[in-house]
């Protein structure tokens, strides 16, 4: 029986001739990662549009609501 020889043609499969493994799954990962990141952009210029992180436009405070004779009377 003859040894093999270590420079035919067809290498074994190594770490550094190895193909990477690009399937339909990690294409779908990448999609999900592309989505996520359009969402997180949109939900910042959403909350950016409306006075950004902590900040508030319009009334800062609300009235409370009139209460008539007849509510007041049914609560007491």
């Amino acid at each position: 029986m003859s040894q093999p020889s270590f420079e035919s043609a067809s290498p074994a499969p190594t770490v550094l001739t190895k193909k990477s493994a690009w399937n339909i799954y990690t294409a779908l990962l990448l999609i999900s990662l592309v989505a996520l990141m359009l969402a997180s952009l949109f939900f910042y210029l959403e909350i950016r549009e409306y006075g950004g992180f902590g900040n508030v436009k319009g009334p800062l405070s609300m009235s409370a609501p009139v209460t008539t004779s007849a509510v007041a009377a049914i609560w007491a």
